[in-house]
């Protein structure tokens, strides 16, 4: 087998009718992370997972999404801008092995009375481990899972 890198970018764009800043404290608080990124309530089997939200600190997860191979994900935070951005950069192993590395761009912005997000991924597949769509429909079920945590949590308080 020939060894190759294929890169993507793709852009995944949603509007919630919750605050920015309710949003951006999802993305930053462990204890919200943990449910709505990949948590039990996604049918993940969670053995580890860190949260070091500054610039220069990380994410360090480890799981078996679904009941499939184990997968970690690594995350470096490069720039945080409140209520406005997060920048890092991620690799993820399945099974032990590299297949993908990619730096990720969250921004946050007011849309009526509520928020947008849009987050751009720029990625690089490691060795034949091309699955653009299958990142895409994940990114898509996170933010689903983001949304069902922001209703969750306005209607416990």
């Amino acid at each position: 087998m020939t060894l190759m890198i294929t890169p993507a970018t793709f852009v995944c764009e949603r509007d919630f009718e919750h605050s920015v800043a309710l949003l951006y404290f999802a993305f930053t608080d462990h204890e919200a992370r943990k449910v709505w990124y990949g948590g039990k309530e996604r049918g993940f089997n969670v053995a580890h997972h860190t949260l070091d939200f500054r610039e220069g600190g990380g994410e360090s997860w480890r799981g078996q999404p679904h009941g499939d191979a184990w997968m970690t994900n690594d995350a470096t935070f490069i720039d945080i801008v409140p209520d406005q951005r997060i920048i890092y950069s991620y690799v993820m192993t399945m099974d032990g092995a590299l297949f993908t590395v990619s730096q990720q761009a969250v921004e946050f912005s007011v849309r009526g009375a509520g928020s947008h997000i849009r987050l751009t991924e720029q990625i690089m597949f490691i060795d034949r481990t091309d699955h653009l769509a299958g990142r895409i429909e994940g990114t898509q079920a996170m933010l689903d899972h983001l949304n069902a945590w922001l209703d969750a949590h306005i209607a416990g308080n």
